[in-house]
């Protein structure tokens, strides 16, 4: 039976929940997306500038080099850079980090600890104090038993930076050393739903939430990731995110259950998104085109629902080559603002892709056998981290086709009230083309799934 899809998506929903899961699916061992992660490429340092030297001198008592360790083998199990800002009369300190870098003790705390080590080989141990997922940050204090050291501190800049200014960048990498890589500040990255630094100088593994450095030795940005596929692409969270974690810090009960505290950050991250594509403050040309946050493309002739390219970026490629036994147009959109949990879960974000093939030569039932989609996940999950998939189907006219709609659903069996799904909407109403268009959100809430998912079944053409 053919139906509207008003009411349609939230009963297919419901019905791919009241279905039993089954047993727990084996690890995933697909790597993570393309996209900025944690620093680990290894290019090579540049020697520092003149100016750089003195800079780092006059700040690098001020680094520690922050080590997890495995309790149970008192080994490190992965390292990372950090900044003092604070110390108090007791003489412990308020070290600046970035989340990823203890992101196992706070999903696992029983088994790791954390130990800092300055740059006069002074080592102390410190606990996680506050969390920012979204934008990746830490703090961390040391204990008042810390052996007497005056930790030097590093200012936070107040105002922004202009783009071009020259940026200094200090950690320790790859376990070599304290160093410092120069370069510039080249504005804001764009199509981005929160802000990034785009630093054109070299970030190693090991100086992930390091300081960077403006040249009289303010604070600008945080070390954050590189990307794999570039030279001399690095991003800095900026400063205007850290603020507020270190008032929460210095003010607030740190939580006593990471777990819960994460999941919570992660539900107000879908949240903010949600409102970013469906709320009053989209941009003019998605509110132009009357559908805030989203924006329509034409593939061969058919309007179709993409993201609004300010807060994402969108890709066409087709088969097309004379002689070809079909021919394809894709378009795909995807939001760059994932979120790092751990080793085993980006999540956090929304993709939409349509795929159009129009028959040129298959016999029909070859041309039936060819699928629009693609079968790996736009976000990185381990599977026995989420529940099986929960599926249902059901039947749905469009603007002017009919298509076969399945809904899936799977549940973060770690994080109550978030879940991934994913909407395949398949033509069936031709022989000659067919028309494929899927939207995945990861790690949204029931509900906003349902209000996005909406969105993009009342515009199928």
């Amino acid at each position: 039976m053919r139906t509207t899809p008003q009411g349609r998506l939230a009963a297919m929903l419901l019905a791919a929940c009241a279905l039993t899961p089954l047993s727990w699916a084996q690890e995933d061992n697909t790597p993570a997306p393309e996209q900025p992660a944690p620093v680990q490429e290894e290019p090579p340092l540049p020697p520092p500038s003149p100016s750089a030297r003195d800079l780092f001198e006059r700040s690098k008592d001020a680094i520690v080099q922050v080590r997890l360790l495995l309790k149970s083998a008192n080994e490190q199990s992965s390292i990372g850079s950090g900044f003092v800002v604070r110390t108090e009369s007791d003489g412990s300190a308020w070290v600046v980090t970035n989340y990823h870098v203890v992101s196992e003790l706070a999903l696992q705390p029983h088994a790791y600890q954390i130990e800092l080590r300055g740059t006069d080989q002074t080592r102390a141990p410190a606990t996680l104090v506050a969390i920012d997922v979204i934008h990746d940050l830490a703090v961390l204090r040391t204990s008042s038993s810390t052996p007497q050291r005056k930790w030097p501190t590093l200012e936070i800049r107040s105002t922004p930076i202009a783009q071009g200014t020259s940026v200094y960048s200090l950690g320790n990498p790859l376990e070599l050393g304290f160093l410092i890589s120069d370069g510039i500040y080249n504005g804001a990255v764009e199509n981005r739903l929160y802000e990034q630094m785009l630093f054109s100088g070299a970030l190693n593994p090991g100086m992930s939430g390091g300081p960077a450095l403006d040249s009289t030795g303010e604070v600008v940005g945080v070390n954050v990731a590189t990307r794999r596929d570039g030279d001399l692409l690095s991003f800095l969270v900026p400063v205007r995110y850290l603020r507020p974690l270190l008032e929460r810090a210095w003010t607030s009960t740190k939580p006593s259950d990471w777990q819960k505290e994460i999941g919570q950050q992660l539900v107000a991250h879908q949240g903010f998104l949600t409102q970013a594509l469906l709320g009053p403050d989209a941009s003019a040309a998605a509110q132009a085109a009357k559908l805030p946050g989203f924006s329509t493309q034409r593939i061969e002739g058919r309007e179709v629902m993409t993201l609004d390219s300010a807060i994402t970026r969108c890709w066409a490629n087709g088969d097309n080559e004379p002689g070809s036994r079909y021919l394809e147009d894709r378009i795909q959109c995807a939001l760059n603002d994932e979120v790092y949990v751990s080793r085993r879960m980006y999540t956090g974000s929304l993709n939409i892709s349509h795929v159009l093939i129009r028959n040129q030569t298959l016999a029909t039932p070859q041309f039936l056998e060819v699928s629009g989609y693609n079968s790996s996940r736009n976000t990185y999950v381990a599977q026995d981290e989420l529940t099986p998939d929960r599926c249902h189907s059901d039947y749905l006219q469009g603007k002017s086709r009919v298509y076969r709609v399945s809904s899936c659903l799977q549940t973060y069996r770690e994080f109550p009230g978030i879940f991934n799904f994913s909407i395949r909407a398949t033509q069936v109403d031709s022989t000659s083309e067919r028309l494929y268009s899927q939207m995945t959100m990861s790690g949204f809430s029931f509900d906003n799934a349902r209000r996005l998912g909406d969105q993009f079944l009342r515009r199928l053409p």
